[in-house]
């Protein structure tokens, strides 16, 4: 079965973690992209970002976003920025089934406080700040986001995300 699957979101909706249930339950190949670009480019996401600055990681990601979607077959995890830089998402939606995991500032802030450190782009920002800029950088993304062919509430548990998809993917394709 070819299905070609790109999941949209804000860092911290889930992507990755529901990306790897979902290929299970479709026996898909499953991808992150920040790890096709760590590959790629032999260094990793954050480090690319310190050291080479933001604008080099977004060659570097659209680079790898277009080898990715050459594939026949595939669930990608896209970077939170990742659709809203050069023309990814038209690229996206005309090479896959795009599916935007929405997420409110609320949410995504409460799943990111505990990793921050992890996250490069949030890891520098002040706790209580947090809510804020989230809720700025989604307001930027979200007309980028609702180009997805699918959207679907990602504010909840888990287990009711996949069969949501699982479901809406069987009549979308």
């Amino acid at each position: 079965m070819q299905k070609k699957i790109v999941l949209l979101g804000y860092m911290g909706s889930g992507k990755t973690t529901i990306g790897r249930i979902l290929a299970n339950e479709l026996r898909l190949p499953f991808w992150d992209l920040d790890e096709v670009i760590g590959q790629m480019f032999g260094m990793t996401v954050p480090y690319m970002i310190q050291k080479k600055g933001e604008i080099f990681f977004r060659e570097c990601e659209q680079k790898a976003l277009n080898v990715v979607l050459q594939n026949p077959s595939y669930i990608l995890a896209s970077g939170g920025g990742t659709p809203c830089y050069y023309d990814n998402i038209d690229v996206i939606n005309a090479h896959s089934t795009s599916i935007y995991f929405q997420c409110s500032p609320t949410t995504l802030s409460q799943r990111l406080l505990p990793e921050k450190q992890n996250r490069p782009l949030i890891a520098d920002i002040e706790d209580k700040f947090l809510p804020e800029y989230i809720a700025k950088h989604l307001f930027e993304r979200t007309p980028f986001y609702e180009k997805a062919h699918i959207t679907i509430d990602a504010n909840r548990e888990m287990n009711s995300i996949v069969s949501e998809l699982l479901e809406k993917l069987s009549v979308y394709q």
